[in-house]
């Protein structure tokens, strides 16, 4: 059961975190959701464990982007994160700006410090 529900928890984390300036979530709690389905699979088979480089690699990437978002934000308007993409139509999936690429980048970043922290807890309870 786990093998299934693994790439569902991962899409809700994602559609948690897209439609963060929607609806109730973000990036935040998009990224917990998704750190809960690598702990569903860490406790239905305890062998396996992720990639600690390329957990690393994701998180860091993720968080350079977020910064990387802002710099951009400072170039454009003089602000750090001000929202430099024009705005669509209201209650659409593109009408928030870069307000959906910030959930994205914190939704990575947190389900991969989780996740991080999960491993680490469990690899340090044997």
């Amino acid at each position: 059961g786990s093998r299934l529900l693994f790439p569902l928890i991962l899409l809700f984390g994602a559609y948690i975190f897209v439609h963060g300036h929607l609806t109730p979530g973000g990036g935040f709690q998009g990224g917990a959701i998704i750190a809960s389905g690598f702990l569903l699979m860490y406790l239905a088979f305890p062998k396996q464990r992720i990639n600690k480089k390329t957990s690393g690699l994701a998180e860091s990437l993720s968080g350079l982007i977020f910064v990387g978002i802002g710099l951009l934000g400072l170039v454009f308007s003089g602000y750090f994160l001000t929202n430099f993409l024009p705005k669509g139509i209201p209650n659409t999936l593109f009408s928030a700006g870069i307000i959906p690429i910030i959930y994205i980048a914190i939704g990575f970043k947190v389900g991969f410090e989780l996740t991080g922290i999960i491993d680490d807890l469990l690899e340090r309870s044997r």
